[in-house]
């Protein structure tokens, strides 16, 4: 029988280490294993390249992978217990965060519910478990701060995830903790281990190549989210990088080393597909057409109440003179109020100063992160700040009550009484304030709007009445 060299061995032993076979015992029986089948193909004629391609086609690394799947199950129950509690809670949260996803784009009871429970399976079930798994049983259990870092991280983020689609404050905070442990500790420690592994220079300008693209295309996404200038180049670089640059080379590179087969291509282009197109639209929180006719409504109602704000009619007694100029300083407060918001909206969205948020409110066109809405949100939550919608909500009462006061006309009373309507029940929904209904999870140009028609409501009533 022909035997191996040192050469051979080391060449087969290194295949093993390839196909993450970390168990001591196994992974040398599986060397000697073999060794002798290849041995028993060359004493037949065979070189070794031949038999050890016949047997690599026999016992490939999926094979051997599933050896040692086999045998972890067998020999040790914590792991057989840790493995199927990440393929059910994995199964079970992505389903969860699918039916909700579905149920709030639908605005069906129960969304809330379902993406709660996902995501918290996801975050404090599914992913410690996987990380221990990978962890305790991988070779990657040499590299603690690597398995630290994406639990830290990732944890925030998809918390972050949760609170944004929850609207609840922090999610901000959590999102940018979770991004620049990813981004700033993860991935760089990651591409160092992966220059370690790779065997040629090409492999190793592939990984910088993938960890860029990665990178650019998360940090986009970060911009887009945080409203930040300079998303749109950004997300389009890295998308390019990352599916028409490395995903090709990646693919090729482990095609010629054996280690990569059409079943696994296939998913790793169709999730990183997936991965992208559904963050290009996460990250465009609303469309430019959409986005454009809030503007052309809000730059329409404002122009219509500062119609109504100019316009001058003359009292017929005096005792209308009296219930006009009553009427006409309630305007005046209201308009104030309204004016308030609107600076407070722009100077906390755009970080401008008042002088300059006039401009903006003049010209809502110039508002670069009109989709915000989490400062209306802070406004309605703020114990201080929600004193402006609270005051308004009183003054507008106060200011329908005093007109319906001066009314004689039913058709026009009840005309007020829609224009003016603060009622904490409407459309049928019960359980939610006036507030709630008109201004929460709203984006700020539809905020803006939204206060524009009331103002111009206002002037409109003040008109008539007078």
């Amino acid at each position: 029988m022909n035997s191996l060299d040192s050469k051979h061995i080391r060449l087969i032993e290194a295949d093993v280490e390839n196909a993450r076979i970390t168990i001591n015992n196994l992974s040398q029986e599986l060397v000697d294993h073999i060794c002798c089948e290849v041995e028993n193909l060359m004493s037949s004629g065979k070189s070794f390249e031949e038999a050890y391609t016949i047997i690599k086609e026999q016992a490939g690394i999926k094979v051997l992978q599933q050896i040692q799947e086999n045998t972890l199950y067998l020999i040790d129950k914590k792991y057989k217990t840790m493995k199927s509690t990440m393929k059910i809670t994995g199964n079970v949260s992505l389903a969860l965060i699918a039916i909700g996803t579905a149920l709030k784009i639908f605005h069906y009871p129960g969304a809330s519910i379902a993406l709660l429970l996902g995501f918290v399976t996801l975050c404090f079930v599914f992913f410690p478990a996987a990380i221990y798994l990978n962890y305790t049983y991988k070779k990657d259990q040499k590299k603690p701060m690597l398995n630290l870092s994406i639990l830290i991280g990732g944890i925030a983020f998809m918390i972050g995830v949760l609170f944004k689609l929850m609207h609840w404050p922090g999610a901000s905070l959590l999102l940018f903790v979770g991004w620049s442990i990813i981004l700033g500790i993860f991935l760089p420690i990651l591409l160092f281990f992966k220059l370690k592994e790779a065997e040629t220079g090409k492999e190793r300008s592939i990984y910088v190549l993938g960890v860029i693209g990665l990178i650019t295309f998360e940090v986009s996404t970060m911009f887009k989210v945080f409203h930040w200038p300079g998303a749109g180049p950004l997300m389009i670089l890295g998308g390019v990088l990352l599916i028409a640059v490395f995903l090709p080379l990646f693919a090729s590179m482990k095609f010629k080393k054996g280690t990569f087969t059409m079943p696994q291509f296939i998913f790793l282009i169709t999730t990183s597909m997936y991965a992208v197109v559904l963050t290009f639209l996460l990250a465009m929180n609303v469309s430019d057409v959409v986005m454009d006719r809030f503007v052309r409504d809000e730059a329409n109602s404002t122009k219509i109440a500062n119609y109504f704000k100019n316009k001058k009619t003359v009292a017929a007694n005096d005792s209308t003179i009296k219930v006009s100029t009553e009427l006409a300083e309630r305007t005046d407060n209201i308009a104030k109020l309204i004016f308030d918001t609107k600076i407070y909206l722009i100077t906390n969205v755009e970080g401008v100063s008042e002088s300059v948020a006039m401009k903006y409110v003049s010209d809502p066109d110039l508002i670069n992160n009109k989709s915000n809405y989490d400062i209306i949100n802070h406004l309605l939550e703020g114990e201080n700040n929600a004193g402006l919608i609270n005051s308004l909500k009183k003054e507008l009462n106060e200011f329908k009550d005093k007109a319906i006061s001066v009314s004689t006309d039913p058709a026009l009373t009840k005309s007020i009484q829609e224009l003016l309507n603060t009622s904490d029940k409407q459309m049928g929904i019960g359980g939610a304030t006036w507030e709630e209904l008109n201004f929460r999870n709203t984006m700020i140009i539809s905020a803006m709007a939204q206060l524009s028609e009331i103002e111009k409501n206002v002037r409109l009533v003040a008109t008539i009445v007078k």
